[in-house]
């Protein structure tokens, strides 16, 4: 899967930053001198995420973790099988990218090029909430991060 995800602040517009109070995410990996921002699952709440939805970079609810009452599914993650197979329909789900340069997995920091890809679907009060759509891990990624299922990249393989 992918726990968190790193992307490069300078990829970012001020405004976006301002309005999502995203202060709290900016960091820097190892003896990196761009600052980055991390978004992970889990992590402080809200779990967020940023999206790119009809062509604008938003912030969107990673998943469902905290509200119990909701019937959206209770994780943070869509498989992409069960997407194919109609089980996510019920939810109307969308396709988006979620951009990022970095991905994490049990420790382990994978570079993105494009993207990973997600779905977004409304909960009961119609508030966006986007997931990860994962699929069966290639050998290296299974090899480097000991998980057997891995985000689905956009124009990547590894």
């Amino acid at each position: 899967m992918c726990k968190g995800i790193s992307i490069l602040k300078a990829r970012l517009k001020q405004e976006l930053f301002d309005q999502y109070e995203l202060a709290h995410r900016i960091t820097t990996r190892g003896e990196a001198t761009q600052q980055e921002l991390h978004f992970m699952y889990p992590g402080a709440s809200p779990i967020e995420l940023p999206v790119i939805q009809d062509g604008q970079l938003v912030i969107m609810e990673w998943g469902n973790r905290n509200n119990k009452e909701s019937k959206l599914p209770k994780t943070g993650w869509c498989r992409l099988e069960s997407l194919q197979a109609g089980k996510w329909r019920w939810l109307s789900p969308e396709k988006v990218v979620i951009p990022a340069d970095f991905g994490l997995e049990k420790s382990v920091w994978f570079q993105i090029h494009e993207g990973m890809e997600g779905v977004v679907v409304h909960d009961e009060h119609e508030r966006p909430h986007v997931y990860m759509l994962t699929t069966a891990a290639s050998v290296y990624y299974q090899n480097m991060t000991q998980h057997d299922r891995m985000p689905v990249l956009v124009g990547q393989e590894i």
